[in-house]
């Protein structure tokens, strides 16, 4: 079967609009070059083979497009200071004197380095495809309702959907995925791991890269193999599910689950949790008739652990709600020709208690702009992991070598002014997930922040 051209669709804060009040940043890329030929794909260093004369040809392809996609579409035209064209001058000889994939690679990494900004890198082509998933495996929406997290190298489960195929298999938070279709999940994980060592993006392509693995058309099967609680071997079969949730469409990504949820925990603490910020006229409202409905509740708790992001202003329009003053600012988002201040505007009924916003590794984009805002205008303490760094609305595209590029167009700046791209959100109660914890029922980071709510005086 012929694959089309594929494009990272998991990796850091993806924006498909412009810096306007619509502003789209959540994690799915849009497609602007074809994939190179097969042989031009990174190989193994231990073989390292020579570069063909089309390969090198390829690979300086490849430098000009990264070189001039930076030079057009960066978001600060002055480019951080740097001669750009002393950089080329530089640089661009090193890729044609290249004698393997990996000096090559060496030499365009080098070029972005000198921007010293984060959200712009080379994606070597066998970490692409490990991220990116199986050849061998069909896509499609289809789900086995449950998700992961990496914790020590391992691909932990933290959550099992009610009425999920995985909960009716008996699948329990804490087990750990080991394999996919007989593929054992490790040495994905320790090509995700090299790749983004000391990025904060980690925990967010390490889990799409098996959540991906897990899924396929609706109505097919995966066989996944777990370790259950007392560490002896599960293998199960998981007949995929439509998602939980309504199915949204945005632009140019793909469909996406928005799944939203309100319960009473505690006895009188409103919990929200939504999947991701799109349809803003039914989410919003749906949001703001749980919080208008408890204005008198101990505290608020909003779980965006999860959380991949999406409409940017759909921030401001939710914070509405937990502002009784105006003219607050969650941050300020640029383009070359545009600024985009997220201000917020108080609603005509307003939450004044405590809220408590719960985050993780895979809390992203418009999530880290909403509970960043929040946290330092001084409005909610934040619970959890810290988030991944992935504020900017960014492109991952295919070059002709096979690698990808990423590439930022825009740049935010929170409240306090700071740049959360490639630091994250840092929650003030750092509370993370643990195997232990998890098998035994508990969720450390709600019992957390129910405790904190209880220890407020209203």
């Amino acid at each position: 079967m012929t694959r089309q051209p594929r494009t990272l669709r998991l990796l850091a804060a993806i924006g498909l609009a412009s810096a306007a009040p619509t502003l789209a940043t959540a994690q799915e890329p849009t497609v602007e070059a074809e994939v190179g030929p097969p042989e031009a794909a990174a190989t193994s260093p231990k073989t390292a083979p020579r570069l063909t004369t089309e390969q090198a040809r390829l690979n300086l392809e490849s430098f000009d497009i990264v070189w001039e996609t930076i030079r057009d579409k960066h978001f600060d035209p002055d480019l951080n200071g740097v001669d750009w064209p002393s950089v080329r001058e530089e640089l661009r000889p090193k890729v044609a004197e290249a004698e393997t994939m990996a000096e090559a690679r060496e030499a365009m990494r080098e070029m972005i380095a000198r921007l010293d900004q984060s959200h712009f890198g080379i994606i070597a082509g066998s970490v692409y495809e490990a991220i990116d998933g199986d050849d061998d495996l069909q896509r499609g929406d289809g789900s086995a309702g449950l998700h992961v997290r990496v914790i020590d190298g391992e691909a932990l489960v933290v959550f099992v959907e009610p009425g999920s195929p995985a909960e009716q298999a008996g699948v329990e938070p804490g087990w750990v995925v080991e394999q996919v279709e007989g593929k054992p999940i490790s040495p994905v994980l320790e090509q995700v791991a090299e790749a983004f060592a000391e990025k904060t993006q980690f925990d967010l392509v390490a889990a799409r890269a098996v959540e991906r693995r897990l899924g396929g058309p609706v109505g097919s099967a995966r066989t996944v193999t777990f370790r259950d609680g007392e560490d002896h071997p599960v293998e199960l079969s998981l007949r995929l599910a439509r998602p939980r949730g309504t199915m949204i469409r945005f632009g140019n990504l793909p469909p996406m689950p928005l799944d939203f949820e309100s319960r009473i925990v505690d006895g009188d603490i409103p919990y929200l949790h939504w999947s991701c910020f799109f349809d803003p006229a039914g989410l919003i409202p749906k949001i703001g008739e749980v919080i208008t409905s408890h204005l008198d509740a101990p505290g608020l708790i909003l779980d965006l652990r999860g959380n991949p992001g999406g409409i940017g202003a759909m921030a401001m329009g939710i914070c509405g709600f937990l502002f009784d003053e105006a003219g607050q600012t969650l941050g300020t988002m640029s383009t070359r020709e545009t600024d985009l201040r997220f201000v917020v505007f108080p609603r005509p009924q307003t939450f004044t208690g405590p809220v408590a916003v719960l985050v993780d590794g895979c809390s992203a984009s418009t999530s880290e702009i909403f509970a960043g805002g929040l946290q330092d205008l001084g409005r909610a303490r934040v619970f959890g992991s810290r988030t991944a760094g992935a504020a900017l609305p960014s492109v991952v595209t295919r070059l002709p070598n096979g690698d990808g590029f990423q590439y930022a167009f825009a740049n935010y700046i929170s409240a306090d002014g700071q740049a959360l791209e490639g630091s994250g959100v840092v929650p003030d109660h750092d509370v993370p997930p643990s195997r232990d914890a998890l098998l035994r029922g508990e969720d450390p980071p709600l019992d957390a922040a129910i405790r904190w709510i209880r220890s407020q005086v209203r």
